[in-house]
């Protein structure tokens, strides 16, 4: 994960990171699986223990922050 956010160069100041999820297909025909991750945490205090492994075919979903 943290590999993809270094490739697309970060989150935007209105990125509301710490609501973002990663969507992954599992099982053709079953429920995707969504996954929570604090991307905040991830790329701007550095907690790489928040990274996950990517996989082909997973989305990632970034809400815009609330004023």
């Amino acid at each position: 994960l943290l590999d993809v956010m270094i490739e697309v160069g970060g989150l935007e100041d209105f990125a509301a990171g710490n609501r973002a999820k990663v969507i992954r297909n599992g099982v053709p025909g079953g429920k995707p699986q969504e996954i929570r991750v604090r991307l905040n945490d991830l790329v701007k205090k550095g907690d790489v223990r928040r990274n996950i492994p990517m996989q082909p075919g997973d989305i990632i979903i970034i809400p815009e922050s609330r004023f």
